[in-house]
């Protein structure tokens, strides 16, 4: 049973740990409690258990309005019932769990836990995608749907620390702006992240499109990462 485990587990969350690990030690100014940050994690597990059945829904009524053979449904699909769906999640792990707490008080604690939230979902998915499909799905998933979520993250986390930093500054209608950035933009991104991946765009021969998206959305996040951790302030 222990080596069934193992098996499992090492694969599904072993690029989980890496890609934490490399965010939390930048953190150099005032580091976030780690037990704090695992809770992050968790609650972005638990938070992506309820989005399967309502991606479900989602996908079940957009195919009502548009034709699941268009190119506006592959959009619609992946946009709306599903990215919408996941980011949401994250999202609101953040809203309720890490917006008032006293340890998100620097620039750079958005990306931190942006990120957590974003690999807790991440890791679940990834337990779930092995035990259904083997390890054989490990790899790809390794390289690109954990990093694509932890780069979603990023610009969640990003947005999420400028709002946080209007909020206390009494700026409210700025921060509302850059909360809906903070949820609108990694919509975007991971829709557009699987809109490229879906049926309709393979038919198009458009698939090679992906690759270029993903090595510029991975360097942008980088160099966000970056920015943020070298100018790391106080909120």
């Amino acid at each position: 049973m222990k080596a069934v485990l193992y098996f499992i587990l090492i694969p599904a969350l072993l690029p989980v740990f890496l890609i934490l690990r490399y965010v939390y030690l930048l953190d150099r100014n005032e580091r976030e409690p780690l037990g704090f940050v695992l809770k992050v994690v968790l609650w972005g597990a638990i938070f992506s258990i309820p989005c399967a059945g309502v991606e479900s829904f989602m996908i079940s009524f957009i195919g009502s309005i548009y034709d699941p053979a268009t190119i506006d449904y592959a959009w619609m699909e992946n946009t709306i019932g599903v990215a919408l769906v996941e980011e949401l999640s994250k999202w609101l792990v953040l809203m309720l769990i890490v917006w008032k707490n006293k340890n998100f008080d620097y620039r750079y604690d958005g990306i931190v836990y942006a990120v957590s939230a974003s690999l807790g979902f991440a890791a679940l998915e990834n337990i779930l995608y092995i035990i259904s499909y083997g390890t054989g799905v490990s790899l790809g998933r390794a390289i690109f749907a954990i990093p694509g979520h932890a780069t979603f993250g990023v610009f969640m986390g990003y947005w999420l620390s400028r709002a946080k930093a209007c909020w206390l500054h009494g700026k409210l209608n700025r921060m509302r702006l850059c909360k809906l950035f903070s949820l609108g933009i990694p919509m975007l991104i991971h829709g557009a992240y699987d809109f490229l991946l879906s049926d309709q765009v393979a038919s198009l021969e458009l698939r090679s499109f992906f690759f270029i998206y993903v090595v510029i959305l991975d360097f942008f996040a980088w160099r966000v990462i970056k920015h943020e951790f070298r100018t790391d302030r106080h909120l």
